[in-house]
């Protein structure tokens, strides 16, 4: 069975990225529809438990007004859901996982449920639509502009074509640009295409950042193990 649906602003990807832009977009009124191939939006950092890669200023300065509210809303659900000692709560900045890779690490579900409170407002004003295990498979153009994008739902099997004006690809990998015939290269450019002064002085397309493979490891002295939601893994 194959649904058409028309929106505003269809943004394929829910990472990170792909968050902010739909919070953002329905907070100017648009009609947006969100897509993520996973059963959880967040990407990295919900479904890879990766933190944020932040600057060493990050506290202080050099932040945007919606990512420092996602800080302070995971931080709250700390405050306001766990059990935490004084010298946490009176830690200051607060990092509930005490990492040093990032200075606000987190339980994966925790940065979801920041996320959820974010886009709470456009998901009940009927602004954001959120479909999640939806897959691109195929994109529709015209000329140079994407017009429809056709997802497949992993757990029927039915195909979903959203037409909007403005079409994202906020995917991990950039799955739409092959199917829209954009035009990109993969891996490290030369100095020679970029005029970068760092870039390398010959191209490696092979060039990319391999996978990491991470986990969360936290002490229970009560030995009442909680296992968070599994990973999922590209």
């Amino acid at each position: 069975m194959v649904m058409g649906i028309k929106t505003d602003v269809l943004i394929v990807g829910g990472g990170f990225g792909g968050c902010a832009a739909a919070i953002s977009a329905a907070s100017m009124g648009k009609r947006v529809v969100l897509t993520e191939e996973t059963d959880w939006l967040g990407g990295q950092a919900t479904s890879q438990a990766v933190p944020p890669d932040e600057h060493p200023w990050i506290e202080s300065f050099g932040c945007t007004r919606r990512y420092r509210e996602f800080r302070n809303r995971t931080r709250d659900y700390y405050r306001r859901n766990y059990p935490l000692t004084a010298e946490a709560r009176a830690a200051v900045p607060f990092n509930p996982g005490g990492g040093t890779v990032s200075r606000i690490c987190a339980e994966p579900r925790v940065y979801l449920a920041a996320i959820y409170e974010m886009m709470a407002p456009a998901i009940l004003s009927g602004r954001l639509t959120i479909l999640l295990e939806h897959v691109p498979v195929y994109a529709e153009t015209n000329g140079n502009r994407v017009c429809s994008v056709t997802l497949t739902d992993r757990r029927t099997g039915d195909n979903c074509t959203v037409e909007a004006p403005y079409i994202l690809d906020a995917t991990e990998l950039g799955d739409l640009l092959p199917m829209t015939g954009t035009e990109y290269v993969s891996g490290a450019e030369s100095k020679a295409e970029t005029g970068e002064p760092h870039a390398a002085d010959k191209a490696a397309p092979d060039n990319v950042q391999a996978l990491t493979w991470c986990f969360a490891v936290g002490y229970d002295p009560c030995g009442n193990h909680v296992i968070d939601k599994p990973a999922t893994y590209n």
